[in-house]
């Protein structure tokens, strides 16, 4: 039976959410690849170590003394030649009939050799693949031109994501506009609305979460009695506990650190809104359409956030939540204030959003674009 192929897909780490749901929901039989270019692994195992078109390399593994082996063919495995000769035999030993590359730089590795195994192709990025400057080299620029005229599909998270792959070279026709969704339970959450404000995701640079401290501390002093709950892990952790502690609010400010996704549910019960100050950073990078603020909304949040990326095609101005500009923390503080002062309108506001996801940004929405696509890879062969 022919089988889909992800690439991309990492059982070793913490799965990314978009994965998982490509994983557990695409239909048919599917076969998964982790790891990076050139260093495939299925199931913890590099593929170039068990698959191969040519099974004289699997006989001599067993037949050669260690050192002849790795001379003669041990250090060709991971040549751009030893990589398709194992993934050529991967594919064909599982009837791989269409391959999905996660994020636009496996895409771009991976196209040459499906060309050449006449395998389809479809790509989804999803966010810095697209977007941070320093990764986007002339020689990967060059590589995602040859993948944009390859592949059957190519999909993105956010209007600005499809403008921008547009930009680089994809063909419109190849383009499809996919946005993630959030899980059923969030749908399931009924909030308070008290006085607490919540952010959840890593502390990085594109988040810039010392930004929502320092609206925090400007909202302390219209609503003194509120407090901050920060959820995550990142670089920027410490950065933002110091200025906590610089600005006298780390009474008011709680960081969990990161913790498993099935307790962040109860946190929500107990806030008004979601915040999260997403910035372009100088090197480039932008946001897909970050889960957390599809998943805030899910839960009956009102978000407050900055217009970035695919930030403002999820939020309705005024309607679902607050958006202000990158860097406008005065403005970003002045919306906190009026939640925190406004229960009612949180709660109008979060069942309105809770609506508009419900209608516009499902999983299922999300899972059927994409195997539309699929389908039509393998129908394109």
């Amino acid at each position: 039976m022919s089988k889909l192929c992800i690439i991309g897909f990492d059982d070793n780490k913490v799965i990314k959410d978009f994965i998982r749901l490509h994983v557990e929901n695409l239909s048919g039989e599917k076969v998964f690849l982790n790891n990076y270019y050139p260093y495939y692994k299925e199931g913890g195992r590099l593929i170039g170590r068990f698959y191969s078109l040519a099974p004289i390399r699997q006989k001599l593994s067993k037949l050669l003394p260690y050192f002849l082996f790795h001379r003669l063919v041990e250090r060709t495995r991971f040549s751009p030649a030893g990589v398709k000769d194992a993934l050529g035999g991967y594919t064909e030993k599982h009837q791989v009939d269409v391959i999905l590359a996660e994020f636009g730089n496996t895409g771009a590795n991976v196209a040459p050799i499906a060309k050449e195994l006449n395998i389809p192709l479809v790509v989804h990025f999803h966010g810095h693949d697209a977007h941070r400057k320093p990764m986007l080299t002339d020689e990967l620029l060059a590589k995602y031109r040859f993948m944009f005229e390859y592949a059957s599909s190519v999909l993105g998270v956010s209007k600005h994501m499809i403008n921008t792959l547009q930009e680089l070279g994809c063909p419109e026709n190849k383009l499809i506009y996919n946005p993630y969704g959030p899980r059923k339970s969030f749908y399931d959450i009924q909030p308070q609305y008290g006085p607490t404000l919540l952010s959840v995701g890593r502390f990085t640079d594109i988040k810039a979460n010392h930004l929502v401290v320092m609206a925090f501390k400007e909202a302390l002093k219209s609503v003194p009695n509120a407090h901050l709950l920060m959820i995550g892990d990142g670089e920027l952790l410490e950065t933002c506990k110091t200025l906590a502690q610089v600005w006298g609010i780390d009474d008011r400010v709680t960081f969990t650190g990161a913790i498993p996704h099935q307790e962040i549910a109860e946190h929500f019960v107990h806030s008004c809104c979601f915040v999260q100050h997403s910035v372009t950073p100088s090197y480039g990078d932008a946001e897909g359409t970050p889960n957390t603020i599809l998943e805030a909304a899910a839960a009956a949040l009102p978000v407050i956030s900055t217009r970035h990326a695919g930030i403002k095609d999820v939020v309705v101005e005024n309607e679902t939540g607050f958006l202000v500009d990158e860097l406008d923390v005065q403005g970003m503080a002045q919306h906190m204030v009026h939640l925190l002062q406004n229960p009612e309108r949180c709660r109008e506001m979060g069942q309105t959003a809770r609506k508009h996801i419900q209608n516009n940004y499902s999983s299922e929405m999300h899972i059927e674009r994409l195997q539309i696509a699929i389908d039509a890879a393998r129908q394109s062969h």
